[in-house]
């Protein structure tokens, strides 16, 4: 599927959130983004036939309804907000892709810190399957706004990092191909690194690729963390972007603003690639 047509297929869809969350830094995905990111993956062969794919944190299902739509063969969506799954879905069977879609709700979750807001707040949360059915939960397009990593000490942001499972979703390690994810970028004081902590569990889940939205302020301070601290070599900034925040809450003062946000890609696994074969439930390890 060509990338105009990808985007013409995802302008049909209700990508905005029923009842938008701001501790959730819940803003929609436009349908050029997601197609772009897709278009993305399909060109490094992350994605399509003989690709399995997992959206964190998939809100209305943008990112994860453009990857089923290029025949990638199951794509699993995680979100922790019950509205925002429902739409999810809704969007699925629009676009009928059932066969190809799940949806898991489960809430990415850092390490509290006693006497820390950034931590404090951020408790495991329950999980179970959502397939075709009311209720489920999410993130969305958690976060985006303004504040930038400068203003996160780095100590504190990587200190309530989870490096293992114990990160809130309920999945085995290197349990797909292919992540994508578009996370809160952690601006409110009680979601201080949790876009890091989207990045660390995309990388736990992938077995051969992750795709993040970040903003480009934090470029630097990121692509160190991964390949220094995470030993990830071959991690980029393969697109820059403009992410368009429209007037959602009461404190947006402008009709709608354009975010600079890079895509970083990081190879997780560089000895080739892992096809997809055999039955669905041999894809992906839940």
């Amino acid at each position: 599927m060509r990338l105009k047509h990808l985007e013409a297929s995802l302008s049909s869809l209700q990508r905005e959130f029923p009842s938008p969350k701001i501790q959730l830094e819940q803003y929609p995905t436009s349908p050029h983004l997601a197609a772009c990111v897709v278009q993305m993956a399909i060109d490094h062969d992350d994605l399509g036939p003989g690709r399995t794919c997992l959206d964190l944190g998939c809100g209305t299902g943008m990112l994860m309804i453009a990857a089923a739509m290029v025949d990638t063969d199951l794509v699993l969506g995680v979100d922790c907000d019950d509205e925002a799954m429902v739409v999810a879905m809704e969007n699925v069977l629009r676009v009928e892709q059932k066969e190809s879609v799940e949806i898991l709700q489960a809430k990415v979750r850092t390490r509290p810190i006693e006497g820390s807001s950034a931590g404090s707040s951020l408790k495991p949360s329950s999980s179970k399957n959502f397939k075709g059915k009311r209720g489920g939960g999410g993130r969305g397009r958690s976060g985006r706004s303004t504040g930038g990593r400068g203003s996160q000490p780095a100590q504190l942001t990587k200190a309530i990092l989870i490096h293992g499972s114990e990160d809130g979703i309920p999945l085995k390690d290197n349990c797909v191909d292919t992540v994508l994810t578009n996370p809160p970028f952690g601006t409110k004081s009680d979601n201080a690194g949790i876009d890091l902590q989207f990045l660390r569990t995309a990388t736990r889940l992938a077995r051969r690729s992750v795709y993040s939205f970040h903003k480009r302020s934090t470029r630097t301070f990121l692509l160190k963390t991964i390949q220094k601290d995470w030993g990830f070599d071959d991690a980029k900034v393969v697109a820059e972007m403009a992410f368009d925040v429209p007037n959602m809450y009461k404190f947006h003062t402008q009709k709608s603003k354009d975010i600079e946000v890079d895509l970083i890609r990081i190879v997780v696994e560089q000895d080739g690639p892992v096809v997809a074969t055999g039955d669905r439930n041999n894809n992906i390890a839940l």
